[in-house]
């Protein structure tokens, strides 16, 4: 997997467990795309402080995912979830059950959203 991708994601799962500015660090750099110089100036900081500051972040973003496997989980659930949609998306259901399903998966999906 992308490695910018995965930071990304483990962000989103564990980024509340993480200092301010390593939060900041890392989201400038996984969802902004910024280089660590882009990062430095914004933060009035070297590109070295960048630089150990995004390693340790990442270090205790991959921490928190070997230790609890939340981000594993919920891709995986994802996965189940499309696979439904996919698999009753041609079944012939009464509209009452048709509306139904299709509200829990908007349910579902606005959850993972969150």
């Amino acid at each position: 997997m992308d490695r910018i991708f995965e930071l990304g994601r483990l962000l989103d799962t564990y980024g509340a467990l993480l200092t301010d500015r390593q939060r900041s660090v890392v989201e400038q750099y996984a969802n902004e795309n910024c280089s660590l110089a882009e990062i430095a100036e914004r933060e009035g900081i070297s590109r070295q402080a960048v630089r150990d500051l995004l390693m340790r972040a990442e270090g205790a973003l991959h921490g928190y995912e070997s230790a609890l496997h939340i981000s594993e989980k919920q891709t995986q659930q994802r996965a189940i979830l499309m696979a439904m949609a996919r698999r009753f998306h041609d079944v012939e259901l009464r509209p009452s059950d048709r509306d139904a399903f299709d509200g829990y998966l908007l349910t579902l999906n606005e959850i993972w959203e969150d």
